[in-house]
């Protein structure tokens, strides 16, 4: 698994000096550690846009390898506000949430129907070595009233304990019900 690159993060408590010069705040946490930095927005723009949700840091010569839990965004001017990141250990497992990516056009969609995706992300337990980057979900094959349930992902994973009910529908192939008007 490729993760970002090492990123040098400065821990200063002169605020208004760091935001004049485009950094952001952030929190680095688990069970028995919070450290709070700022960080260049550019660094930040990159992990976004790499879509890397796991990254290594150095912070003080202290080496961290983090998930990142939530960004906070200024809705109005689309601007990045604070970042929370979550310290993993390297050998235990950690609770996250993982996209899926649907692969392939349905015989179902072909059809008429539409593709139904109730879950848009599957919280999962696992290590760092078998962290996934997303779940890739083939519905090529799927045609109106198929579902894919997430029992249907234990076959390829089975390092990683799902922590949804077996029968959870991730996704499900089915027609729109039109009304007619008289």
């Amino acid at each position: 698994m490729k993760i970002n690159k090492l990123l040098n993060i400065n821990c200063k408590k002169k605020i208004n000096k760091y935001k004049n010069n485009k950094y952001i705040p952030g929190v680095i946490y688990n069970k028995n550690f919070n450290l709070q930095f700022y960080i260049s927005l550019s660094e930040i723009n990159k992990i976004i846009n790499k879509k890397k949700y796991i990254i290594y840091l150095i912070i003080n010569n202290n080496k961290h390898i983090c998930l990142i839990k939530d960004i906070q965004y200024n809705v109005l001017r689309n601007k990045i506000l604070h970042i929370d990141l979550y310290k993993i250990n390297i050998n235990k497992p950690f609770i996250s949430f993982i996209n899926i990516k649907l692969i392939g056009k349905s015989i179902g969609v072909s059809k008429g129907a539409i593709c139904n995706t109730p879950l848009k992300k599957i919280k999962i337990k696992t290590i760092l070595k078998y962290y996934p980057k997303y779940f890739k979900i083939n519905i090529t094959n799927l045609d109106i009233g198929d579902k894919i349930y997430i029992k249907d992902l234990l076959e390829n994973n089975k390092h990683i304990k799902f922590l949804h009910p077996n029968n959870q529908i991730i996704v499900s192939i089915k027609m729109l019900k039109i009304t007619k008007e008289e």
